[in-house]
C-alpha cells in the first residue's frame, strides 16, 4: 500500500498547527509552567503525605520561594529571573546529588524518586532561566511591551520582597544576639 498525497489544505493546516504550538510553547511559558508545577508539586506532595497539621516548615519555605520566583517571572523582573535561576540550579543539583548519594541506603523508593524528579525539574527550570536564548528574547520582548500597571506592580513586588527579607534578617540577628547574650 502506498502513501496518499497530502493535499494543499492539509499542508496549510499542519503548518498552522505547528505555528500555534511554537507560539504557545515558547521558553518563557515553559519556564512559567514549570515553576508553577514545582510549587504545586512541593505543596501537594507534602499535603498528601502528611496532611495540613504536620506540614513541614521546609516544604512551606520551598513552595513559598518558588511562588515568589513565579510571580517575579510573571512580572518580568530581572532580579527574580537571575536569583531564581541560580537558586533553582543549586536546589536541583542538591536534590539530585543527595538522592544519588543516598541511593540504596533507604528503602523508601517513592521518596527517592520524588526528590530526584523534583531536583531534575528545578535544575531544568534554572537552566532555562539562565541559559536559554529563546527565553531571554521572549522575556525582553514581554518586558518592553508590558503595561504601566504591571511595571508599578513589579516595583511594589520587588520592594515588598526586599522588606520581607530585611524583616527576616533582623529577626535572625535579634535571635543570634539573644543566643550570644545567654551563653
Amino acid at each position: 500500500m502506498g502513501k496518499r498525497a497530502v493535499t494543499e489544505l492539509e499542508r496549510k493546516h499542519l503548518v498552522e498547527t505547528d505555528r500555534h504550538i511554537a507560539e504557545w510553547m515558547n521558553h518563557y511559558r515553559i519556564a512559567l509552567a514549570l515553576t508553577l508545577w514545582l510549587a504545586l508539586l512541593v505543596g501537594g506532595f507534602f499535603l498528601h503525605l502528611v496532611g495540613l497539621a504536620r506540614f513541614p516548615k521546609v516544604a512551606v519555605e520551598l513552595s513559598s520561594f518558588t511562588v515568589v520566583v513565579l510571580l517575579g517571572l510573571w512580572l518580568q523582573s530581572y532580579i527574580f529571573r537571575y536569583c531564581g535561576g541560580v537558586s533553582f540550579l543549586v536546589l536541583g543539583s542538591w536534590f539530585i546529588w543527595t538522592t544519588y548519594s543516598e541511593l540504596g541506603q533507604r528503602s523508601v523508593l517513592l521518596v527517592d524518586s520524588y526528590f530526584f524528579i523534583l531536583g531534575t525539574l528545578y535544575f531544568f527550570d534554572g537552566a532555562i532561566l539562565l541559559f536559554s536564548k529563546p527565553f531571554a528574547v521572549e522575556f525582553e520582548r514581554l518586558r518592553t511591551a508590558q503595561s504601566k500597571h504591571k511595571v508599578r506592580l513589579r516595583t511594589v513586588f520587588v520592594i515588598a520582597v526586599g522588606v520581607a527579607i530585611l524583616i527576616a534578617t533582623a529577626q535572625d540577628v535579634v535571635y543570634l544576639v539573644d543566643l550570644w547574650n545567654r551563653s
